[in-house]
């Protein structure tokens, strides 16, 4: 006789599947191809300013474009799912990314890669949220800790080798290579997606919801396109806060909309969860912690450390290693042990990491930089996946692509509003140290000590009075300016101390008799799963 865990399982798509692993497999090749290209990118843009005769102003566009882009279809990829069926858009995205990323290989100047860099983001930002849904669509609630964490490297490595792949190519090879690289993988995916995927049952109840899309694209579009010119222009900008403003007015009126429709591009039911809203709460605030790591330390590596961009990333390859191996392991502990106690631990450890970031200074050993980072992966791993998945758990199956749509847009914005306060913070208190530490350099500091002793050395050398006073300026002004730069970083460490910790403040409500009874029926599955191998 069935139970109603298992009677309630047999509507996922392993019971109809005859390989789900290379369902999997399938996936997660699109999904790293798009997550790889975003870091690779990032490491490049300094070499891509000079081939395409940009300024910095301009390159922005390169990465700008494509977040906006993301922004937009992000949103909206839930209906779109239950309309043309997740088979069909996921080898749309893996097609479109793939020939948007020859093109950008072949780009000849900063036009036509801002064009196809465009055409990328049409393909790349459908991947993640059509791909998670899928597999929540494939694997009931008791399999998915494993799986998810299998999802999880993916998620969290490809990222990390980026720079690795990207500085390598920059330094030894071509930069066309970091978009080439993506053809073949996209090739191998789209044939791999068009014979062998799953064809999900999909369906969507009456028409397009207009003015829900209309208010969701310009919401969206505007408040990313805002957030992304403060740190050039500045919050009081008028290229930053009408924008914003303007798409916080559309995104209210998004919300009102969506609540009073029947049919919703956006279904806003899935906050009706409780823990589904707090693992998007909790998640979003890791995402921008994490953020001040994966963006501040390869610039201190490099201008402050003088690291090249290949061996910056062999530095974090490590770190990346260790997530990559801790994200299975806390798939299976979430079954046993659950969610909640792995966020706990996971937080407390990136928590110290980070303070221990916040420690750091000109003379700070490569090994002590390394080991933090290592251990803010490894807490990190403990921490994303297990919260993400027992949030979607607790949605029903058909709210999943809705769901996946919802969590993946407001992790995108959270992602980039803080990017744009934490850079803006960090830039504030850069000039505010680099002040301070210019009056404190009198002729009896340690520093004005050492200017004498370095006037004095190049007076002996034979170098005339203005030359030698100017070159000691310039040596002054370095340090002043590098000290700056490690003060200015380590308060914004701090800051991202404090967000991780509200997050573990959080994750001490993450748990619900739901989630307990899940948990229950996972071990209850894996036990069956031992003594009968063969019928499972």
């Amino acid at each position: 006789m069935q139970t109603s865990s298992q009677s309630d399982s047999q509507q996922y798509a392993i019971h109809r599947i005859a390989a789900p692993g290379l369902q999997l497999t399938i996936i997660l090749l699109g999904v790293f191809m798009a997550m790889l290209d975003s870091s690779v990118v990032a490491v490049a843009i300094p070499t891509l300013e000079t081939a395409l005769s940009a300024n910095t102003d301009q390159i922005q566009w390169v990465m700008t474009g494509y977040m906006l882009v993301s922004g937009v279809v992000i949103p909206i990829s839930g209906w779109v799912t239950d309309r043309f069926g997740a088979k069909r858009l996921f080898i749309f995205a893996i097609i479109t990314f793939t020939i948007g990323s020859a093109l950008c290989g072949l780009a000849w100047n900063l036009d036509s890669m801002i064009i196809f860099r465009i055409l990328q983001a049409a393909g790349g930002g459908f991947m993640m949220p059509v791909g998670n849904s899928m597999i929540f669509r494939i694997f009931p609630p008791e399999r998915r800790g494993t799986v998810m964490g299998i999802f999880g490297i993916t998620m969290m490595t490809a990222p990390a080798f980026g720079p690795l792949l990207g500085g390598y190519f920059v330094d030894y090879a071509s930069w066309r290579l970091i978009f080439y690289i993506n053809v073949p993988i996209g090739i191998v995916a789209s044939i791999m997606a068009i014979i062998l995927l799953y064809e999900f049952p999909h369906q969507v109840k009456g028409k397009l919801d207009v003015a829900g899309f209309l208010f969701s694209t310009f919401g969206f579009f505007l408040i990313l396109f805002g957030i992304n010119n403060v740190s050039q222009h500045g919050w009081g900008s008028l290229w930053v806060y009408p924008f914003v403003g303007t798409g916080t007015a559309f995104i209210i009126m998004l919300v009102a909309t969506e609540l009073l429709v029947h049919n919703p591009v956006i279904q806003l039911r899935v906050f009706k969860s409780y823990l589904f809203s707090l693992s998007v709460l909790i998640t979003s605030i890791v995402q921008v912690a994490l953020y001040v790591g994966v963006f501040f330390l390869p610039i201190f590596l490099q201008n402050i450390m003088g690291y090249t961009a290949f061996r910056t990333g062999l530095f974090l390859t490590p770190a990346a290693l260790a997530s990559a191996f801790m994200m299975p392991v806390s798939g299976k502990l979430m079954d046993k042990v659950g969610s909640r106690a792995l966020g706990l631990v996971g937080l407390t450890i990136v928590a110290s990491a980070t303070y221990g970031f916040s420690l750091l200074d000109l003379n700070s050993s490569s090994g002590i930089i390394q080991t933090l980072y290592i251990l803010r992966s490894f807490g990190m791993a403990m921490v994303m996946m297990p919260i993400m998945t027992m949030g979607m758990n607790m949605v029903p199956l058909e709210l999943v692509s809705q769901a996946s749509a919802v969590s993946n847009t407001v992790r995108q914005v959270a992602a980039s509003l803080g990017t744009a306060v934490l850079t803006a913070y960090m830039t504030t208190r850069d000039t505010l140290h680099m002040f301070h530490l210019d009056g404190r350099i009198a002729v009896n500091t340690p520093q004005g000590l050492q200017v004498n002793v370095l006037q004095n050395a190049l007076k002996a050398l034979g170098i005339p009075a203005y030359a030698d006073h100017i070159t000691t300026l310039a040596v002054l002004y370095g340090w002043v300016e590098k000290q700056g730069f490690v003060k200015g970083m380590d308060d914004t460490f701090m800051v991202s101390t404090l967000l991780a910790l509200l997050a573990l403040f959080l994750t001490l409500f993450f748990d619900s008799a739901k989630a307990r009874a899940l948990r229950q029926a996972s071990r209850e599955a894996q036990a069956r799963a031992k003594s009968h191998p063969v019928a499972d």
